[in-house]
């Protein structure tokens, strides 16, 4: 199994400016200067893939990587920080 087998068939490959303006969408900032600088200098950021020298999104992948970083709800810092419920719900409008 190549990592390309885990992308859905019709997943859209977004490039750095279109993964950040996809995020922006879901409420979450970051510059594409950001995402470079994730990729190079941690091993966390949302999963790449290569065209040559042109890095790309699959938006399914981006989605799921944004949503396991938010944390759930807190009302205080002392609360201890617990991985958020934020899977895609059918009842939310989409952006």
């Amino acid at each position: 199994m190549t990592d390309l087998d885990i992308l859905a068939a019709d997943d859209v490959l977004l490039n750095r400016k279109e993964a950040s303006r996809e995020l922006l969408k879901m409420g979450i900032r970051r510059s594409p200067a950001t995402l470079a600088k994730i990729f190079c200098t941690r091993s966390d950021g949302p999963p790449v893939t290569h065209l040559g020298r042109t890095p790309y999104y699959p938006r399914s992948l981006l989605h799921d990587w944004a949503r396991s970083r938010l944390t759930g709800l807190r009302s205080s810092s002392s609360q201890p920080r617990r991985t958020g419920d934020w899977s895609a719900r059918e009842d939310r409008p989409s952006l």
